[in-house]
């Protein structure tokens, strides 16, 4: 049931990674992070080498999104970027896995770790959603998108536990 649960919250958080990329009034710059959120996300939980390629993705994307010239198409998702490798390289230690399990991640104190820094991220996300804090309507579904990939992330992180 274990393995379901962990199939569904990847491939939740991958659909709402690639949900903004694939909308019709998405602008073609805006595309990318979304893409490469998707696909280190499910690179990562395959663990291995693809776990190490995924956060080499993600941090290279995040190092591109705080470029001056693209710090204002795609800057708000240098944190996605940061914080979804410290998670992927938090829930792939552990106990079990280091004692040769092929289960992905982990579990132990880096699972309980990866739990509350992914609860801490979703809330900041939802609050970015509030109507009094959201003043620019065309970012909302791309905070909707994050603050969904982090709930995600930490629903991972509480089944390694």
């Amino acid at each position: 049931m274990q393995a379901f649960l962990h199939a569904v919250g990847i491939s939740a958080g991958c659909a709402l990674a690639l949900a903004p990329a694939l909308l019709p009034s998405a602008h073609p710059t805006r595309r990318w992070p979304h893409v490469v959120m998707a696909l280190g996300m499910a690179a990562g939980h395959l663990g291995g080498w693809f776990l190490s390629a995924a956060v080499l993705a993600l941090l290279t994307a995040a190092w591109l999104c705080g470029s001056p010239s693209r710090r204002a198409e795609t800057g708000h998702h240098i944190q996605d970027f940061v914080v979804m490798s410290i998670l992927l390289v938090l829930t792939a230690f552990g106990g079990d896995h280091l004692a040769g399990a092929t289960h992905p991640h982990g579990g132990g104190s880096p699972a309980a770790v990866a739990l509350v820094i992914g609860l801490a991220w979703t809330c900041a996300r939802l609050i970015r959603v509030l109507p009094e804090r959201s003043t620019d309507r065309r970012m909302l579904g791309q905070d909707v998108c994050a603050a969904g990939m982090a709930a995600s992330m930490a629903f991972m992180a509480a089944l390694a536990l």
